[in-house]
């Protein structure tokens, strides 16, 4: 019997400005040679262009889900003291192999890890899983986008369809946004520029140091100008 496996990766954890995005894929072992013979890599390690192409070949051939996490929803977990980003992203896991095992079977699912300590993590994602599955075969590793071609078809498409949201809100809005990434000089001028904009239509992490950084200095602004 072919093992089939699902990959999990996400794309835009750290952000100021859109949602995160999280992806599973499901590949056979026949499939796993068919990405390794596209040039299916971590998706940092690709060009927009590379990128866009595989990931059009991989929604096509393969079983997939996408999750868009919403700003607001970064925001309450990270609010709430029992929760975290962490935790948040281990749900958003099991929302997606629940899903997915919806769609088509398969035996064992691999995660990129974003914690530490990867038997917490997995112990988050198991209880959240359908009960159906519950015993389904799990495992999460560090670079694991790097490491299996299944990970890196999902940080792939993970990664095409925040980018697409991010110029799709851009031609809504009128204005550019960048990456979303405080590093991204165009996000930051962005942030300053259409801050309440932004935050109208719900595209801001308000509880990110960058966006308290910038009312803090506002406020300070203001209070300079009495």
């Amino acid at each position: 019997m072919t093992k089939i496996m699902a990959g999990i990766d996400e794309a835009g954890r750290g952000p100021v400005i859109g949602p995160m995005v999280m992806a599973i894929v499901c590949a056979s072992q026949e499939d796993i040679s068919f990405l390794n013979k596209i040039g299916v890599k971590d998706s940092k390690l690709l060009s927009p262009t590379k990128r866009l192409k595989l990931s059009r070949m991989i929604r096509q051939r393969l079983f997939h889900v996408i999750i868009k996490v919403s700003p607001k929803k970064i925001d309450s977990a990270l609010a709430d003291p029992s929760n975290s980003l962490n935790i948040l992203e281990a749900r958003t896991s099991a929302s997606l192999i629940n899903r997915l095992a919806l769609k088509t079977s398969f035996d064992h699912v691999m995660m990129d890890l974003p914690d530490k300590n990867k038997t917490v993590y997995l112990s988050h994602v198991r209880k959240n899983l359908s009960k159906n599955i519950f015993d389904l075969s799990l495992d999460a590793e560090f670079k694991a986008d790097l490491n299996y071609a299944v990970v890196s078809a999902a940080s792939i498409i993970a990664k095409v369809a925040r980018d697409a949201s991010l110029r799709t809100w851009e031609k809504k809005l009128g204005l550019k946004i960048g990456s979303g990434y405080p590093s991204d000089p165009v996000t930051i001028s962005s942030l300053k520029n259409n801050f309440e904009i932004l935050k109208e239509h719900g595209l801001l992490r308000l509880s990110w140091k960058t966006v308290k950084d910038f009312l803090l200095n506002k406020s300070q602004s203001s209070l300079a100008d009495f």
